[in-house]
């Protein structure tokens, strides 16, 4: 593995001896080792970052920076075999991989590749597993929306939203790909500060979301609140929201919907 390949070579001239006589799958940080170095079972290296120097330190650092953002590889750690074994338990079948396959000419491949493993996540979820050390992985890839898009995957708006989403954007004349890639990409983005308008709840029922959650923004110093609608029903639900708010000085609106008037995102700016 790359990761434990890079590790070794930061020590390899200290510890010579110690690589040529063992074979390491797995790597461990442990604060318990007599040296900076230590061999468990044979296949286990073990490494006390607080006998590392400086300068062993600051590479070790960029090797698990470098992994974790480009190469995607995890951190094999003692907990490792366990959660290699929950991946494999969880990954994606039968209608997930039917979801992978519609938006696999649809989503950029970071996002692509983000649903897929917030799918397992997902199902290690429905599966009554702890999925804290999964979701972290998805953090550390992700650290601009992995949290958001394992939020969004476990409430379906994968098999729902997006798709509808899909379907209205695609029968514009002008529709291109990338306006999809960006719109998906904003709304994951933004989901902290969204709501999303749909037909499973009243009027009445969002107008009081979006009150309660203007009254916390601004109690938090957050000066924007996003609604995003699909379909004109929604689009019409949403506008009417928008009519509560009209003479309220303190806040600006701005409204940008499609030609079609079946999408729109509406900002409350205040």
């Amino acid at each position: 593995m790359k990761i434990l390949d890079n590790l070794k070579k930061v020590f390899e001239s200290k510890f010579r001896d110690l690589f040529a006589n063992n074979t390491f799958k797995l790597f461990d940080f442990s604060r318990n080792s007599t040296y900076t170095l230590e061999t468990k079972d044979g296949e286990k290296l073990l490494i006390d970052l607080t006998k590392s120097d400086d300068t062993e330190k600051k590479a070790i650092k960029e090797i698990l920076d470098n992994s974790i953002q480009n190469d995607g590889e995890l951190f094999l750690t003692n907990k490792d075999a366990k959660k290699t074994e929950q991946i494999k338990r969880n990954l994606p079948k039968d209608t997930d991989d039917e979801l992978l396959n519609f938006y696999s000419d649809k989503l950029n491949s970071d996002t692509l590749k983000a649903l897929e493993m917030s799918l397992v996540v997902r199902n290690a979820f429905k599966n009554k597993e702890v999925i804290i050390e999964l979701k972290r992985d998805i953090i550390y890839k992700f650290p601009e929306f992995g949290n958001n898009i394992c939020n969004l995957t476990s409430s379906n708006y994968f098999e729902t939203y997006f798709k509808e989403l899909y379907d209205i954007m695609s029968e514009e004349e002008s529709f291109k790909i990338d306006d999809y890639q960006k719109e998906v990409g904003w709304i994951i983005k933004s989901l902290p500060y969204m709501v999303f308008i749909n037909r499973f709840k009243s009027l009445e029922e969002f107008s009081g979301e979006v009150k309660f959650k203007l009254s916390k923004l601004k109690k938090y110093g957050t000066n924007k609140l996003k609604l995003h609608a699909i379909g004109k029903d929604n689009v019409e639900k949403a506008l009417k929201i928008v009519e509560e708010y009209k003479d309220k000085r303190e806040i600006n609106i701005e409204i940008i919907m499609n030609d079609n008037k079946t999408i729109v995102t509406i900002i409350f700016k205040f």
